[in-house]
């Protein structure tokens, strides 16, 4: 079977018969697709919701894909010839654009439910093809690329709240049958996307997330300050069932028995915590909600990386840690073996002994820790927001010779 490549990359993935992947559906050469799409003026439109969102998760994925495509038809890239490409948003925009407009349509005051602005509002100002990078977005549209970054909604709905699960349980499907293409970010969440009938496998394309934006994170920029007399692993911390911070915290006596504190970043405190551990383990240090500098100075000083979910779309913040030069240890639970290949040491995410034992190896074997650390580096170099963006050229390009065909 071979070896599948990064889409875009150019670069080799893993082996497909240890994983056990199916390949990406072939995109049109940039030949074929120019040389069909010469002469004619093509427009899309970015649906930017996105800046509504934190600035992490799938908004992180919509903020790098914009940055890298408008950095790619800045520069004259073959198959951005023709494309007139635009963002519109509910509100200014905060990125550093050059080749991209951007159009600004408030979002309503009366009526203001959830999806209206993206429902009703946003498809009135799209006159070609729509790029929408968050899961939500417009049903209408047909000339629609949509990024469905996975289902958690339906495989975890205990994480989440009912209208929130209700809205993606009854809108993906409808997306998945309407928009002439769908990315994803794995091979699981493409196989999950055909198994629960949201989208045919054959169209949907991986496109994987980019890693090169925590290179621009500096730790010397960092204000965080934590004790350090003791060294420690760092992990994140969220109040959602499928993030597993159970593991976490029967982990944490087992750490400071090794000599070890357990530094944890993100939106949980103290009362979520104490419903699964009371007491809280007297080595577990609550860094809060915390900037990429930070979270990067957080990274370059700890022993390793926890990564301890029950499932993941990709598993970002594990590749972000390996930029940062740090071991990752996580979960044997889908899909980050597929994103971390044998960047990663893996144990089961509901024994903790076994995590023990992994973080013991890095903390008494150098040259363990060395070598994934340097694994880590090559791996996460695989994933670039620009080869993201170049396919998501070659998918608009590919919609407008269908467009143009069927003319």
């Amino acid at each position: 079977m071979g070896a599948a490549k990064l889409p875009g990359t150019g670069r080799w993935l893993h082996d497909e018969r240890r994983m056990g992947l199916t390949p990406v559906p072939s995109a049109k050469t940039p030949g074929e697709a120019v040389a069909l799409s010469r002469g004619r003026s093509r427009r899309w439109t970015i649906n930017g919701d996105f800046v509504n969102l934190n600035p992490n998760g799938v908004a992180r994925y919509a903020r790098e894909v914009t940055l890298a495509l408008d950095a790619l038809v800045a520069e004259g890239h073959p198959l951005a010839r023709g494309l007139h490409l635009d963002l519109v948003a509910p509100r200014p925009v905060q990125l550093p654009l050059s080749a991209i407009g951007v159009r600004v349509v408030p979002e309503y005051g009366r009526p203001r439910l959830p999806q209206f602005w993206v429902q009703l509002q946003l498809p009135r100002h799209v006159p070609g093809g729509l790029l929408s990078f968050c899961n939500l977005a417009p049903v209408v549209p047909r000339r629609h690329i949509v990024c469905i970054h996975d289902l958690h909604t339906l495989l975890m709905p205990e994480s989440y709240g009912r209208l929130f699960r209700w809205a993606h349980r009854i809108m993906l499907p409808i997306l998945g049958r309407r928009a002439a293409r769908i990315t994803t970010v794995s091979q699981l969440s493409r196989q999950h996307l055909a198994a629960w009938h949201v989208a045919a496998a054959e169209k949907v394309t991986v496109t994987y997330n980019g890693a090169d934006h925590a290179e621009r994170w500096d730790a010397g920029r960092a204000r965080l300050w934590a004790e350090t007399d003791r060294p420690y692993v760092t992990c994140l911390g969220r109040d959602q069932k499928y993030k597993n911070v159970e593991l976490l915290l029967r982990l944490a006596p087992l750490l400071d028995a090794m000599g070890l504190d357990v530094w944890m970043a993100g939106d949980v405190g103290e009362a979520e915590l104490l419903r699964h551990a009371s007491p809280l383990p007297g080595n577990l240090r609550l860094l809060g909600r915390i900037g990429d500098d930070d979270f990067k100075w957080a990274l370059a000083g700890a022993l390793c990386f926890l990564f301890p979910s029950r499932i993941e779309g990709f598993g970002l913040p594990a590749v972000e840690a390996m930029v940062a030069g740090c071991p990752v240890v996580a979960s044997t639970s889908p899909c980050l073996p597929e994103v971390c290949g044998d960047a990663a040491l893996y144990a089961d995410p509901d024994d903790p002994d076994a995590w023990a034992e992994a973080i013991r190896s890095l903390q008494f074997r150098p040259d363990l820790r060395h070598s994934l650390i340097e694994a880590g580096r090559i791996r996460a170099g695989n994933y670039t927001w620009r080869g993201i963006a170049e396919t998501y050229l070659r998918l608009m390009a590919e919609v407008d010779m269908t467009v143009s065909s069927e003319a």
